[in-house]
């Protein structure tokens, strides 16, 4: 948290007045010195001197009219360890100096007078984005421009977030995933699975299936670049399957048309298929292999206009919608 607010050293004083208004900068040095442990590196992370840190912490626990932290024996020195008291009042501590944190952010940066941009790729665009908007309305959490979505592919969206024309990004991504330049959290998972129509002989027999048998099928693709594609595509290079027979398409809409209306076979997003398998559109080709799991990924730039209170509420959204996403009953098998 910033230090703005802090005081000079000699301005705190344990007079009635004060322990009856306690001081943010109290709250501080009690979170600080739980989270890093020793007065000292308290000290140096708060820029504050170490008599100060200890000082607040004793301040705040008159306020109180109780001890927050343990104490060891047998000189009952201050330890890092909260006690039963300080447990119960932590949530509370974190959740007011939190609030503290989106109002200094509200006062230090400009008015939101323009929209905010939002990138997320199509096909989550067309199975998160309603949930998300419909509950943000709800709520009334609108900037004054309201919000803009644009869609692409992942690679094109990450460059727009790290431009910084996107104030907050989602990202499809292979597990593992890291982005030096981006602040990136992985809110879901989803298995790839290979799909096709319900009458296909590999949707109707419902036994796994080893890659090199789907030589001599069609092969529905995704636009070039995509996560998608390239994760079929490495499945085919197990089998060795050459790319001979295949129809490659520019959005996943069409891609699940194509195999519902035969022929060929497409690998997917269980979450991208769900309803259509639920409908009796597309069936489910079982594989011999693990399935390999995509990553669905909130990302922004670390110091960004993202930091706004209302960007985190719509994270927070994204990130409900997204844990509602359905998956498969049974795994590898399905």
């Amino acid at each position: 948290m910033s230090t703005a607010y802090q005081q000079r050293d000699g301005a705190e004083t344990t007079s009635l007045a004060r322990l009856r208004q306690p001081r943010l900068e109290w709250f501080e040095a009690m979170l600080a010195y739980r989270h890093w442990r020793t007065i000292a590196e308290t000290s140096r992370r708060l820029e504050v001197h170490q008599d100060l840190i200890s000082e607040r912490i004793r301040l705040l626990e008159e306020w109180f009219g109780q001890q927050l932290f343990e104490r060891s024996l047998p000189h009952q020195r201050l330890t890092p360890r909260l006690n039963p008291f300080g447990d119960r009042c932590l949530a509370h501590i974190q959740q007011m100096m939190a609030a503290f944190d989106d109002l200094t952010n509200v006062v230090s940066m400009p008015p939101l007078s323009r929209h905010i941009v939002v990138a997320l790729p199509e096909s989550l665009a067309t199975v998160l984005l309603p949930g998300v908007r419909q509950a943000m309305h709800r709520r009334g959490a609108l900037p004054p421009g309201g919000w803009k979505f644009i869609t692409a592919r992942s690679a094109v969206l990450r460059n727009e977030i790290k431009r910084g024309k996107a104030s907050l990004g989602l990202l499809i991504a292979r597990e593992p995933y890291v982005d030096e330049d981006l602040q990136v959290e992985p809110i879901a998972r989803n298995p790839m699975c290979l799909v096709a129509a319900t009458t296909h002989p590999f949707v109707r027999a419902g036994k796994p299936i080893a890659s090199d048998q789907l030589r001599g099928e069609y092969i529905l693709l995704d636009k070039e670049q995509s996560v998608y594609r390239a994760i079929f595509e490495s499945f085919l290079r197990r089998g060795r399957i050459p790319l001979t027979q295949c129809d490659t398409f520019t959005n996943i809409e069409a891609v699940k048309i194509a195999a519902e209306i035969g022929p060929g076979i497409a690998m997917l997003p269980y979450f991208v298929v769900a309803e259509d398998i639920r409908r009796g559109r597309l069936g489910i080709i079982p594989t011999e292999e693990d399935p390999v799991y995509i990553q669905i990924l909130l990302a922004r730039l670390p110091q960004a206009i993202s930091e706004y209170p209302i960007v985190r509420e719509l994270s927070i959204e994204f990130r409900r919608q997204a844990l509602l996403l359905e998956m498969p009953d049974q795994l590898p098998s399905l």
